[in-house]
């Protein structure tokens, strides 16, 4: 027994290395080592070949060259849908006749739109047509020049709630007057940095939780969120975002981000 109380390995007499001379006092230390070292590595070769035994089981051996799942290419290190796809979950499924493509589902087309999203989507004549007043617009639906900075779009005036627009426009009740107001341009476009959002009106690329163009800095005037849209204040990604409603549930951002009052 050594004096910290750990018990010592003994191997047997030493046999002295030259004859008429006693072993050094190191001998035995030395093979003693050399043992447990051998010890060591037929050890770490048995724990080698169960890891490799156990990734081939498993089937962890991923092929480079399909990365990504059924229907989506890869692009920039992440997978999106094919075009004609929309993603519903973690799969992207097939669109529908006058749809396109985004990271929320399969939407409407330009020029076409629909009040349900188990509706097929219908020719909209003058919806988001460009105008300078109401008399742009011939649609007697959408007879209402929505105003922009420069210029407006026809849409629909009067709107109780977003369930009467179309076209993923949502019902802005802030003015004197509601009218379905239109989503930010790009909104919901896959992007790898903002590059990928640059010119739209949604210039903010969420490349943590969303991997999409969203409109941003809505915390000092959340009422530059579209319609029925809210503000969230996400600290994860340091950066206020405007969302649809149906992504803030029980009051709750995602993210663990805090909802901005005002926006409605």
């Amino acid at each position: 027994m050594d004096s910290e109380g750990a018990p010592r390995l003994h191997f047997g007499r030493a046999r002295p290395f030259n004859r008429g001379k006693s072993p050094t006092p190191n001998d035995g230390r030395r093979i003693g080592t050399r043992t447990i070292e051998m010890i060591k590595l037929r050890a770490l070769l048995a724990v080698q070949s169960l890891v490799l035994f156990g990734l081939l089981q498993s089937g962890c051996l991923v092929d480079s060259a399909h990365r990504c799942g059924s229907h989506q290419v890869l692009q920039n290190d992440l997978c999106i849908c094919d075009p004609g796809y929309g993603l519903f979950g973690t799969a992207c499924q097939a669109c529908g006749e006058n749809e396109v493509g985004s990271n929320d589902g399969c939407q409407c087309a330009a020029g076409f739109g629909r009040s349900d999203a188990t509706e097929p989507c219908a020719a909209t004549a003058s919806l988001g047509q460009s105008c300078s007043r109401d008399s742009d617009c011939a649609d007697a639906v959408f007879a209402f020049c929505a105003p922009l900075l420069e210029g407006g779009y026809c849409t629909n005036p009067d709107c109780t709630s977003s369930m009467e627009c179309k076209n993923g426009y949502s019902c802005n009740a802030r003015g004197t007057r509601s009218f379905c107001e239109r989503p930010p341009t790009g909104v919901g476009q896959s992007c790898e940095t903002s590059d990928d959002c640059a010119g739209l009106e949604a210039s903010y690329c969420e490349s943590t939780l969303s991997h999409s163009c969203l409109k941003n800095a809505c915390k000092a005037d959340p009422a530059i969120c579209p319609g029925d849209w809210v503000c969230c204040d996400i600290a994860l990604i340091r950066e206020s975002l405007c969302l649809p409603p149906s992504q803030v549930v029980g009051g709750q951002c995602p993210g663990g981000g805090t909802l901005i009052k005002g926006a409605n």
